[in-house]
């Protein structure tokens, strides 16, 4: 939209970027304004105080010529002034109205818009200091002491209150998302400080910026002022469009005249600070009564402004010229390793430190061949392949960067704390190989010269959008952004980039040449590959003949086993059996003949008590031989299955040792395969043993229970245990025969053992049978 589709004067905070204000069509009502032909020298435009200078009102002017008002030495000096003026694009200060019939004396100041010779007069209202340039170039030596940027912030701020005598100076950054912050003041005891609070990018439209660059200085007397309009003559050049881009009597925008009635402010005064050519900040001056400054003071300030802005660009330089400086050493040094590097992902793995401090982040990551290493906090792999095939799909140019990454990669917002922040730079074509720089999210507490939305006022006329009224500081948590990498960051990846892909280039050439030999080697080596892949299927061929047998052999021994534990456990049944019905028979009928002998012989005392001492011996001795045919094979487990005998088994052993016994058996009558039971059996009486012997337990639990498709029994002491690895040597120690044997016989029912022990924890067994 042109800036006519928005009238001067008439647009609010969401239109007043496109409002005129080159063309307002009015002054500031303190001096006057004459738009003279530069040919018979008529006055075709007039505004302002005329009539405190001239004694006539504007449009009485028009038309005459303005000879009749200035000397003939004041003619030329107008004259020579528009001359240099159109030749430098500045206003010149032309000379001093003092004399003739003028009411009130005025500095003239001339320049050239739309082909007129613009002359503006500022009556002498307030005396300059005797030599500004002196008190100026001091204030450049105060700043020339600052030995980083932000002292020389705060040394202009109060170099310009201390010869201005302004209430408030600010030195106001612009930052990279067009919003400001101040980073230095002066002010008056009292006042409500402003430093550190930003401003949104809406208080200086990007028009305003740009006279900010063309105009250093801008002051405004008094913002109370009615605007005093511009009259022309019909038909003449810039009739209502007169450019006042360089007039120092500019009108200004009404909405910043309400800004600045909003914060209190009567008199401002703006001097720019340009780094480059580009509006780096504003030295801002607020004042809460009316406040004017001689030309000759402003013209100073604004020498002062020129040099403020060559200190703060020699700083500035002179801070990142140390960070060029570091960061070439490390890029020459990075480089020169690569080159000679033919493995480039371990290259780069070298260096992955030395790339933190190339560009400052949290972290590092490669992913180079498909192959993933970081340093710092960085992405898990499984994250970082996601990232890489976004990369992969949206990458256009060789460098991705953002301190928002969920913008882009909405899932990224999980991965805040460590991946808010990405640069990332392709060291190849394809596949895509990265280096990946990662910045954290910076949770910021923006803190605002109030509320940064846009204020809705209504009045007469409907809704209207206006400045802020509450300037109190007001706090913004910023989320899901880093800290945002600067151009030199990006410049820096930007030539890593270049000089990684010349040596990628130069590897690739390399590689060509190693392809050529390895062709004419590989000639060769198929043929031996050849003549070895028939070695190989013969030695398969006899390998395979070799398992054969072995397996038959594994087999064959494997049932022997099986019939050795089986002929084993009969005899164990028949043995057991014979020690209960026949040598058990024999001792009680024993016992009852000592019985019958101790009731009728009648004897001596000394052969009752040795009758006495048989029968004791004798019923021990039928003790033990019940206990050894229980040992051998309890009659419990053939007759009442595999849950009584257990039982039997624990209660015996509780009887004979210290031990406590917790049993979960859950069987409840049910009868597993003869093999399934022996074999359960036996794994628990080398358990109890173990324990016994070696454990130093005082609690013992047994878990038994069964499934439809498997049988598990649970072990567990808590006794001193012992470091079970070592049971998986060539040579395993005597104490862990027995475990290795319960091993071998589960394996014969197709069971399996798990040990879970270390010292001073016990240990616990973990049998499992499938049924």
């Amino acid at each position: 939209m042109s800036d006519a589709a928005i009238a001067f004067g008439q647009a609010d905070l969401t239109s007043c970027d496109r409002e005129p204000i080159r063309i307002p069509g009015s002054i500031q009502p303190h001096g006057a304004l004459l738009a003279i032909e530069p040919g018979d020298l008529r006055i075709v435009q007039a505004g302002g105080d005329t009539q405190g200078i001239f004694g006539l009102a504007p449009d009485a002017l028009l038309g005459r010529v303005v000879s009749n008002w200035l000397t003939s030495a004041e003619l030329d000096m107008l004259q020579g002034a528009a001359q240099d003026a159109a030749a430098s694009g500045r206003p010149i200060n032309a000379f001093t109205l003092t004399t003739g019939n003028r009411v009130r004396n005025a500095d003239a100041i001339v320049h050239t818009s739309n082909g007129l010779a613009v002359l503006e007069l500022e009556p002498l209202v307030a005396s300059a200091p005797r030599d500004p340039l002196i008190r100026v170039q001091a204030m450049i030596r105060t700043i020339q002491l600052a030995d980083t940027t932000a002292r020389a912030c705060q040394a202009i701020a109060e170099e310009v209150r201390a010869i201005t005598g302004f209430d408030r100076v600010m030195v106001y950054r612009f930052l990279e998302d067009g919003s400001g912050a101040v980073d230095a003041e002066a002010l008056e005891p009292g006042l409500e400080p402003y430093l550190g609070l930003r401003y949104p990018a809406s208080d200086i439209p990007q028009q305003a910026r740009a006279l900010y660059v063309q105009n250093w200085l801008r002051l405004i007397p008094d913002a109370r002022y009615v605007a005093a309009p511009l009259v022309g003559l019909a038909g003449t050049p810039g009739e209502g469009l007169l450019d006042l881009s360089q007039s120092i009597l500019r009108s200004v925008s009404p909405i910043h005249l309400e800004y600045l009635a909003n914060m209190g402010v009567v008199a401002s005064m703006s001097l720019s600070i340009v780094v480059d050519d580009r509006l780096w900040g504003l030295i801002a001056c607020h004042h809460a009564t009316p406040r004017f400054l001689p030309h000759r003071l402003r013209m100073a300030l604004e020498l002062f402004a020129q040099m403020a802005s060559f200190q703060i660009k020699t700083r500035t330089t002179a801070e990142d010229f140390s960070i060029r400086l570091h960061s070439k050493s490390i890029h020459e040094e990075m480089v020169a390793d690569l080159a000679s590097e033919h493995d480039l992902g371990r290259g780069f793995g070298r260096f992955r430190s030395r790339l933190l401090d190339y560009i400052p982040a949290s972290g590092l990551g490669l992913w180079i061949d498909g192959k993933y290493t970081s340093i710092g906090k960085t992405l898990p792999e499984a994250r970082m392949a996601v990232l890489v095939r976004y990369l992969n799909e949206s990458l256009e140019s060789g460098v991705f960067h953002t301190d928002r990454l969920s913008d882009y990669l909405p899932q990224a917002a999980a991965w805040s704390k460590t991946a808010s922040g990405v640069l990332a730079v392709s060291v190849s074509r394809s596949p895509r190989d990265y280096v990946i720089w990662f910045r954290p999210e910076l949770i910021q507490s923006v803190t605002w010269a109030g509320r940064p939305e846009k204020l809705e006022t209504v009045d007469g006329s409907g809704v209207r959008i206006s400045p802020r009224k509450s300037f109190a500081a007001w706090r913004e948590d910023v989320r899901l952004r880093s800290a945002p990498w600067s151009s030199f960051d990006l410049k820096t990846a930007q030539s890593l980039r270049v000089s990684l892909l010349e040596v990628v280039l130069h590897h690739v050439d390399q590689i060509a040449r190693e392809r050529e030999r390895a062709q004419v080697q590989q000639q060769a080596l198929l043929a031996e590959l050849d003549m070895r892949i028939r070695q190989w299927e013969e030695t398969a061929q006899q390998l395979q003949v070799e398992g054969d047998r072995r397996a038959v052999v594994e087999a064959e021994l494997s049932q022997v086993l099986r019939r050795t534990v089986i002929e084993q456990e009969a005899e164990r049944q028949r043995i057991a059996r014979e020690l209960h019905d026949s040598l058990g028979q024999y001792l009680t009928v024993m016992k009852l003949d000592l019985d019958g002998i101790g009731r009728h012989a009648e004897a001596s005392d000394a052969i009752r008590e040795r009758v006495e001492r048989l029968k004791t011996l004798t019923t021990d001795a039928g003790q033990e031989v019940n206990h050894l045919a229980w040992e051998i094979r309890p009659t419990a487990l053939d007759d009442l299955g595999l849950q009584t005998a257990f039982q039997q088994y624990l209660e015996e052993w509780s009887d004979r040792s210290s031990l406590a016994f917790d049993l979960h058996l859950t069987l409840s009558g049910r009868r597993l395969p003869p093999a399934v039971e022996t074999a359960l059996y036996r794994c628990l009486q080398e358990a109890i043993r173990n324990v016994v012997k070696h454990a130093d337990a005082s609690r013992v639990g047994v878990i038994l229970e069964a499934s439809d498709k498997e049988v598990r029994l649970i072990v567990e002491d808590d006794g001193k245990g012992f470091i079970w690895e070592a049971a998986d040597s060539q040579a395993p120690p005597a104490s862990r025969l027995g475990l290795l044997g319960v091993r071998e016989r589960l394996a014969l029912v197709g069971g399996e053992l798990e040990v879970e022990s270390s010292p001073g924890d016990g240990t616990t067994l973990l049998i499992h049978v499938p049924l």
